[in-house]
């Protein structure tokens, strides 16, 4: 595998967003819903940003995917050229359809409906309360919430998983929250049946309105140890960590765009999202590696003779310090008002540049066109010939011809006319006379 090179994207808020810049491994266009379990602290929004981390596979491909019947995207990764998750870049890019799944509902948010449709399934309980709600919900961080379809997370990994069995982050911590992406996978809770020997320490700490909410901090076993912090400028949770650990079904493939461990950050103008995920158990990591989702466009089709053995995969284990690498990483600096004007004016000219190619393209396109129809053969069918029409001053010369002899011979008739008078009148002067 290559080594992915850090590429420039669209750093801002919105589809059509332009005048901010990051750089990262991937470009991407996600979705960001602030939300406490069902209810919304907020507006939905398009995000774009850069994508990097060790839990980002190197050689991603440029896709966007598409919910049913949708015209825009929920979330996209490209890193072919720089600023390449703009509206008419990504319109090149591979598209892949998602169809939405459907549901089991029960709970206060479902009111009268025994299913829904989502992009998940949610099987949610309070193992201290024993309140139990089940339902749909659609992706509402980037990146994080990708890594855990198919599990079983204490306490859930965001805040847009619990419907409505937690009121605060203490209550949140006894929450366990299974996700999984098939037609009605929620209609009983999802069974774990892997060796689950990772402790793990769980926490939650939320802010909203200025005003810091935080748990005790305890402990908890699965398959791996996970942690996520969201800060953002968008709604009003300003942010959302956790920690805590989750277990795999091995009923939903581990998304294309990801490795099982290691970290992944989602880096945006108003929105900072990062995600990790640890474990000691190699087993884990190989069935999470088997699982992983093959892209059709990528399959390769079966070739005629002896099988080829597949080479075995190199599991890497990640271990405790990795977390603690990442989070030594350089923060990004704040944008002041000057280099935002330096931004604006970059990608007004960016902007410009991709219309000129695109409209370089159309030409191409046109002169193709024409010379396609050049070399069309054409096929003329004639008409029976008439004789040739007389030239226009022969016909002149004619008629004038014509017009001279009919002169003559009046002419004629009058003087032979004048003639035959006079000499009847000579002859009756002389009989008068005589």
């Amino acid at each position: 595998m290559g080594v992915s090179e850090a590429v420039r994207c669209f750093d801002c808020v919105g589809m059509d967003c332009m005048g901010s810049f990051c750089e990262g491994e991937y470009c991407m266009v996600s979705q960001y819903a602030p939300r406490w379990g069902s209810a919304r602290w907020g507006e939905p929004e398009v995000v774009k940003g850069c994508a990097k981390g060790s839990m980002l596979g190197k050689d991603v491909r440029s896709h966007c995917e598409f919910a049913e019947d949708s015209d825009e995207p929920f979330t996209c990764f490209c890193n072919g050229k720089d600023l390449c998750n703009s509206r008419k870049s990504i319109r090149k890019v591979e598209r892949e359809d998602v169809e939405l799944v459907q549901c089991v509902c029960n709970g206060a948010h479902c009111k009268n409906d025994k299913t829904c449709i989502g992009e998940l399934c949610t099987y949610v309980v309070n193992h201290k309360t024993k309140q139990v709600e089940q339902g749909c919900t659609n992706a509402s961080v980037p990146l994080i919430e990708r890594r855990a379809i198919g599990s079983c997370m204490a306490p859930p990994i965001t805040g847009a998983m619990h419907h409505n069995v937690a009121k605060d982050a203490q209550s949140l911590l006894a929450v366990e929250s299974c996700i999984c992406g098939t037609d009605y996978c929620n209609s009983e809770k999802p069974s774990v049946t892997v060796p689950e020997n990772e402790s793990c320490s769980a926490y939650v700490e939320v802010t909203t309105m200025g005003t810091t909410t935080k748990s005790k901090n305890i402990s908890c076993t699965g398959e791996y140890c996970f942690t996520a912090s969201i800060k953002s400028k968008l709604g009003i949770m300003s942010s959302y960590r956790t920690y805590g650990c989750a277990s795999f079904t091995g009923e939903d493939p581990l998304p294309e765009e990801l490795d099982p461990t290691g970290c992944a950050t989602f880096t945006s103008e108003n929105l900072e999202v990062k995600t990790c995920y640890k474990t000691s158990d190699k087993n884990a990591v190989g069935r999470a590696l088997a699982s992983k989702q093959i892209p059709e466009s990528r399959q390769s089709k079966p070739s005629k003779g002896k099988a080829q053995k597949p080479k075995p995969k190199q599991v890497e284990v990640e271990y405790d310090n990795e977390e603690e690498e990442e989070e030594e990483e350089e923060k990004p600096k704040g944008k002041s008002p000057k280099n935002r004007q330096k931004a604006t004016a970059e990608a007004k000219k960016e902007e410009a540049k991709e219309e000129e190619e695109e409209e370089e393209e159309e030409e191409e396109k046109e002169k193709e066109k024409e010379v396609e129809a050049s070399t069309k053969k054409s096929f003329i069918f004639q008409k029976p010939t008439q004789p040739p029409i007389p030239d226009d001053s022969n016909t002149t010369m004619i008629t004038v011809f014509v017009l001279i002899i009919l002169c003559i011979l009046g002419s004629g008739i009058v003087w032979k006319f004048e003639l035959h008078k006079k000499l009847k009148r000579s002859n009756y002067d002389s009989v008068a006379g005589g």
